[in-house]
């Protein structure tokens, strides 16, 4: 896709998005990694795409999004309060600047026992 594409795009969403410093249109009806991913753009690593998998954990830094399901074991309620979303359950209500974060770790040993 060319940015005479992107640009097209942009004229049907209301929206634009920024993660990591890659720049794409988004609907409100549309999640941020689908918007991504339909741009042509390569902000987040793609996976599960439902919410469970944490792959693409990203941090708003400034912009306001509803979010659907995400799995509490990726993105905790207090994560969640900090603007830590899944940018594939996230959908924007305003235009959005974001940061990837890593991938939450499944699994950690308990405090005090090795792994």
């Amino acid at each position: 896709m060319d940015d005479r594409d992107v640009e097209g795009l942009t004229q049907a969403a209301p929206f634009q998005i920024e993660i990591g410093g890659v720049r794409f249109p988004c609907r409100a009806d549309q999640s941020l990694l689908a918007a991504m991913i339909a741009s042509g753009r390569k902000a987040l690593a793609v996976g599960c795409r439902s919410g469970g998998c944490g792959v693409c954990r990203i941090r708003i830094q400034a912009g306001r999004c509803s979010t659907g399901h995400m799995n509490r074991a990726v993105v905790s309620a207090a994560d969640e309060q900090a603007g830590i979303v899944l940018a594939c359950r996230a959908y924007p209500s305003s235009d959005i600047r974001a940061v990837p974060l890593p991938r939450a770790s499944f699994g950690a040993a308990p405090v005090g026992r090795a792994a």
